[in-house]
């Protein structure tokens, strides 16, 4: 099961290692939008159609209008970014999973038999017990 984890883990790892392209944070979007002009097509049914890039920006919703000229670059480097982010997100599981196995096999690994050849011996009292009796004049 750990192997299967580490291979699952090192192919994500390769995914995140062979991006290349620049990544731009945020999605890409295609809203339908109204012109404002009381005769256009879009007053009375779907709205004409806008491109832009929406992302967080201090628990905040953004929108910023992508011209037609750059959405395909847009579009592109968003996309990167968010295969980017999901070989990241499945990274940090498997890897939460692989620690999990360990903890697992360490368990059961773990021995608690007696050491061979070792005498069992009384506990005797720590030396604090020792000063503390010392101090109060009991005997020991």
């Amino acid at each position: 099961m750990l192997r299967r984890t580490e291979d699952a883990r090192s192919s994500f790892v390769e995914k995140i290692l062979d991006e290349r392209g620049p990544l731009r944070r945020g999605s890409f979007v295609t809203v339908a939008r109204k012109c404002g002009k009381p005769n256009c097509h879009c007053a009375t049914g779907e709205g004409h159609p806008a491109k832009y890039l929406s992302l967080k920006e201090g628990g905040k919703t953004r929108m910023i209008f992508v011209p037609s000229s750059a959405a395909m670059k847009v579009e592109e480097e968003a996309g990167r970014y968010r295969r980017f982010r999901q070989a990241r997100a499945e990274l940090a599981k498997l890897s939460k999973q692989s620690l999990q196995i360990i903890d697992e096999l360490e368990q059961a690994l773990e021995t608690t038999e007696e050491i061979p050849g070792r005498r069992k011996t009384k506990k005797q009292p720590s030396s604090r017990r020792k000063l503390s009796r010392k101090k109060r004049g009991e005997s020991q």
